[in-house]
C-alpha cells in the first residue's frame, strides 16, 4: 500500500478499519490467504536463510544486557508463534529455552482476552500469590493495555504502555489518559527489570499521577 501512495500511511493509521477491507477487494484476496502468505513467507525464511531473517531483528539498545541480568523472573507473552520466538531468544539473548518452558506464552491471538487470560494464569502462580508480589505488564499495543487495565480480575498488575514501540503519538496520547495505565520510556523499563520500581515514581521522590 505505501509502494503505491507513500502518502498514504496517515490514512492507514487513522482509518484502518476501512482501508483494510477496501483494500483486499480492490487487490482481490482474502485475508485469510494473505496470511497464510505471510506465514509461509517467514517460515521459509527462518527455515532456509536463518541468519538473515535474525538479522532482520534488532534488539533494542541496552536490553539485552538488562534482560540477562534482571534478578526477578520475567515472562514473555505474545502473539507470536512459539517456534520463532525462541529462536530470537537463543540468537538475541543467547538463551536456549526448552519448548516447554513456563516463561513463554505464544499465539495469543486475540491479544487482548488471551493477554488478560495469560496474566491471570500467571497471578494463579504459587510464587506469585504466596510471595504477593508484584506484577508490571508491559505492552506496545494501547488497545491491549487499555483491555488489561479495564480488567477487574487483574487490578494487582501494574500496566505501562511502551513509548519505543510500533504505537502511534495519538495512541500514547490516549493511553496518559487512560486509567491504570503509565506510558514509560525504553529507560524506565530497564528499571523495572533492574530494581522492580520505576525511580522517581515508585521510589516515594516523585509525583505518581
Amino acid at each position: 500500500m505505501v509502494l503505491e501512495d507513500p502518502g498514504c500511511v496517515d490514512t492507514i493509521i487513522q482509518d484502518w478499519q476501512c482501508v483494510l477491507p477496501a483494500t483486499l477487494n480492490k487487490w482481490k484476496i482474502e485475508q485469510k490467504d494473505l496470511q497464510i502468505f505471510f506465514e509461509d513467507f517467514r517460515n521459509n525464511l527462518l527455515q532456509n536463510k536463518e541468519d538473515e531473517w535474525v538479522k532482520r531483528h534488532v534488539m533494542y539498545p541496552g536490553l539485552e544486557e538488562t534482560l540477562k541480568a534482571c534478578k526477578y523472573p520475567w515472562y514473555i507473552v505474545t502473539s507470536r508463534a512459539k517456534h520463532r520466538t525462541l529462536k530470537l531468544v537463543d540468537a538475541m539473548l543467547d538463551m536456549q529455552w526448552p519448548e516447554d518452558t513456563p516463561r513463554l506464552y505464544c499465539k495469543l491471538l486475540p491479544p487482548n482476552q488471551r493477554k488478560i487470560e495469560t496474566l491471570q494464569e500467571i497471578l494463579d502462580k504459587p510464587m506469585v500469590k504466596e510471595q504477593n508480589a508484584t506484577i508490571h505488564f508491559v505492552d506496545d499495543r494501547y488497545e491491549t493495555v487499555k483491555a488489561v487495565a479495564g480488567e477487574p480480575s487483574l487490578s494487582k498488575v501494574r500496566v505501562y504502555m511502551a513509548d519505543w514501540g510500533y504505537s502511534t503519538q495519538a495512541e500514547k496520547d490516549a493511553a496518559k489518559e487512560t486509567k491504570g495505565v503509565r506510558v514509560i520510556s525504553l529507560t524506565q523499563f530497564q528499571e523495572l527489570l533492574n530494581w522492580g520500581i520505576l525511580m522517581g515514581v515508585d521510589d516515594g521522590c516523585g509525583d505518581d499521577n
